[in-house]
């Protein structure tokens, strides 16, 4: 259970009160968080199929109801009794004796969302917490210099790419719940905006990476190609394939085995596009004269001749 501050994921909670403490107030209180880790975990449920004994719903989303919300809240609230971990998470270092004492209720919730989707905005917040965490901690220094610096640079790359799949894209809530949640943006403001701050932070933070490695490398991208482009051609091609690494089972974006991944391998080759060796020419001029038409010359092989199949006709057979 995140244990972090609310601050900028329950912002529909925080920004409903006009002063600003009250707003932070209630956004860290116990029973805004119990009601977003509430429905995290009905999420969960629905998302993993982990119902325990019950029959897997097949509408997903469909018990984020606000019955359900309040009552696994609650729930959340008797388990902190006997356990020490939710119990921090809930209250922080604050003694049991001066605990609030406000419990989850129809009240409450409506006190911090009047509806639905003002819920699922923060929750999409809440439940995609990881993504920034993850991807924060996705490179350490070490792995950082490995990238600008090493000789073996596609195998430093072939490792990022595989525990970015690994890590940041398993079969996991988060991952399944974001791209349910794309689906939904259309129809709600509240998820398109907490969607966009996700993408946002991933693609600066990758933007980060890659014009660190660019400069110390002493390398520069071709015309015509952009850091901002290139930052999200490799951004999009993880989560494409994080995308099918989760719904196509029999496609093998992952090898564990050989701790490779599909990502890896189309990384180097957008990189080995983008990347000018020094001949200053457009991506497009490279690609015409690779792909220009081949034929073999005259004087191996010759003229090729017309193809003209032979058929014998049987002295009893009608066209």
């Amino acid at each position: 259970m995140f244990d972090g501050p609310l601050d900028d994921i329950a912002i529909n909670v925080r920004t409903k009160s006009r002063k600003t403490s009250t707003g932070l107030d209630l956004a860290n209180s116990p029973v805004t968080r119990a009601f977003l880790e509430g429905g995290r975990r009905l999420a969960e449920n629905e998302l993993l199929g982990n119902v325990h004994a019950q029959r897997r719903s097949f509408h997903p989303l469909g018990t984020l109801t606000k019955s359900r919300v309040i009552d696994e809240a609650k729930v959340i609230f008797r388990e902190a009794r006997g356990d020490q971990r939710v119990a921090r998470a809930l209250y922080g270092a604050v003694p049991e004796a001066e605990r609030p004492t406000t419990k989850p209720s129809v009240g409450t919730l409506r006190d911090r969302w009047d509806v639905l989707p003002l819920f699922l905005g923060d929750l999409v917040r809440y439940v995609l917490r990881d993504r920034y965490s993850l991807t924060d901690g996705m490179l350490d220094e070490s792995t950082r210099a490995e990238l600008c610096e090493t000789a073996d640079f596609s195998a430093a790359v072939d490792q990022v790419a595989y525990e970015d799949m690994r890590v940041l894209y398993a079969n996991e809530t988060s991952a399944r719940f974001q791209y349910l949640m794309t689906g939904l943006a259309d129809f709600h403001d509240e998820i398109r905006v907490a969607l966009a701050g996700v993408y946002e932070h991933s693609f600066e933070y990758w933007r980060g990476v890659y014009a660190e490695i660019i400069e110390t490398r002493g390398v520069s991208l071709r015309p015509g190609i952009s850091l901002d482009e290139l930052t999200m051609m490799l951004t999009g091609m993880a989560q494409g394939l994080s995308l099918r690494h989760i719904g196509a089972a029999g496609v093998k974006v992952v090898d564990n085995q050989n701790r490779s991944s599909v990502l890896g391998k189309a990384t180097q080759i957008l990189i080995a596009g983008a990347i000018d060796p020094g001949d200053g020419r457009e991506v497009a001029d490279v690609v015409d004269e690779l792909m220009a038409v081949r034929t073999p010359p005259s004087t191996d092989r010759g003229k090729l001749a017309r193809f003209r199949p032979l058929v014998r006709r049987s002295k009893n057979q009608r066209w």
